[in-house]
């Protein structure tokens, strides 16, 4: 994988905790691939199912539980990332965290 800027890196690893719990919530399993990497999961779930229907659905409930990870504390993160199997220790989800807080923080600042 080429080198990601911090916002990509963080966004895929969301993305898959999201992705997983979307896959799980309309299939029922869910069970984190053993070579995992970034993206793998979401790519890895499009390759294997063609269905518009059921991509919609789960892409749907992915892009909400992505932007609702991007809001919550690093102790959360890891405990989402642990449950899918996504490699986050508690030093890479406070750097998540400071991240997305940051940006929060630069949009309210530009916006008043």
């Amino acid at each position: 994988m080429a080198d990601l800027t911090d916002q990509q890196f963080f966004n895929l690893l969301l993305a898959d905790i999201a992705m997983a719990g979307a896959i799980q919530a309309v299939q029922g399993a869910f069970v984190a691939p053993d070579d995992y990497q970034p993206g793998l999961i979401r790519t890895g779930w499009i390759a294997a199912h063609a269905d518009a229907m059921l991509q919609r659905r789960v892409f749907a409930l992915a892009n909400a539980g992505l932007a609702s990870l991007q809001g919550v504390d690093a102790a959360q993160l890891v405990r989402a990332a642990e449950t899918y199997g996504v490699p986050i220790d508690a030093a890479l989800a406070e750097k998540i965290e400071v991240f997305f807080t940051g940006k929060r923080q630069a949009v309210l600042r530009y916006r008043s």
